[in-house]
């Protein structure tokens, strides 16, 4: 597979050799007076495809934080840095030590750059907060915020009026528990929290449901069987699911939607389902934030 942007990694290569560097982002935050650095975002590459959007091959299974896009969102422009290793190697043991020092270094970089947050991609904000390695966990609560529009989005679109039955997948996990109390509020009741050990609280009513997957991307697949038709499935795990999901879901005769996150812009643009917006986990808790979800099937 080829590079998606050759130009923007040799800019990016550039970049990382001229302005990645204590002095640079100190010099950066002496002009943040007024914060329009909101935050910075670190990512990871999820697939092949993500790896080869901003890394050549001989910068991937580096832990060394490079800066790898600029985003802006509502007025404010957020930094993004990522990893070049996958999820997987955040949990081994033998790479703790990394993983800390990744922590520390995000957290130098948003002091340098005077930013009033730093957020993580993926599976990380969960890990981190589990492992007591952060203390502040903003993209639980932007997320859960997210989800809950999504899901009136979703409603409007497909035709929904009034409350409809709900399907958290995940929802026991670090993001799920927030969207889950979310949900509980606006609606009071029809909310199901479903994970792999408990799969018997999957609602026995066959009418129309909507399923949100908070868990891993492909989790989905482990449900078929429980899917009806005219079932919505809701999708905010990263990445976008597989073109063999989408199918399936299409044969089921079930609509399926991807949260994109808020309207805002990147360069270079995101892929797989992020190209109108940023994700949840970079986005920040504007007023004026614009929920952008998907239609995959």
């Amino acid at each position: 597979m080829r590079n998606n942007s050759p130009r923007f990694l040799w800019l990016f290569e550039i970049l990382n050799f001229l302005i990645n560097y204590d002095w640079f982002f100190w010099l950066i935050g002496k002009f943040n007076s007024r914060g329009w650095i909101k935050s910075v975002f670190l990512s990871y590459p999820a697939n092949e495809e993500w790896e080869r959007k901003y890394a050549y091959w001989f910068r991937i299974g580096s832990w060394k934080i490079r800066l790898s896009a600029f985003l802006r969102q509502n007025g404010k422009i957020v930094p993004m840095f990522t990893v070049f290793v996958r999820d997987e190697e955040f949990f081994k043991k033998a790479n703790e030590e990394k993983l800390k020092e990744m922590i520390q270094r995000m957290e130098k970089i948003r002091q340098l750059l005077r930013a009033d947050e730093k957020t993580f991609a993926g599976i990380l904000p969960g890990l981190l907060a589990k492992r007591k390695l952060v203390d502040k966990t903003p993209e639980a609560d932007i997320t859960a915020s997210i989800v809950a529009e999504a899901i009136e989005l979703v409603k409007r679109q497909a035709g929904v009026t009034g409350e409809i039955p709900i399907v958290v997948l995940g929802g026991k996990g670090f993001i799920g528990r927030r969207v889950t109390d979310k949900l509980m509020v606006l609606q009071k009741s029809g909310v199901y929290v479903v994970d792999l050990n408990d799969r018997d609280k999957w609602p026995e009513e066959k009418a129309r449901k909507i399923i949100i997957n908070l868990a891993r991307y492909d989790t989905i697949q482990l449900y078929y069987d429980a899917l009806r038709p005219g079932d919505i499935v809701l999708n905010e795990a990263y990445p976008i699911p597989s073109p063999e999901v989408i199918n399936k879901l299409k044969s089921l005769n079930c609509d399926c939607f991807h949260i994109v996150g808020v309207k805002a812009t990147a360069f270079p643009r995101f892929i797989q389902g992020y190209e109108e917006g940023n994700p949840c986990c970079s986005a920040w808790n504007s007023r004026k934030k614009k929920v952008l979800i998907k239609e995959l099937t």
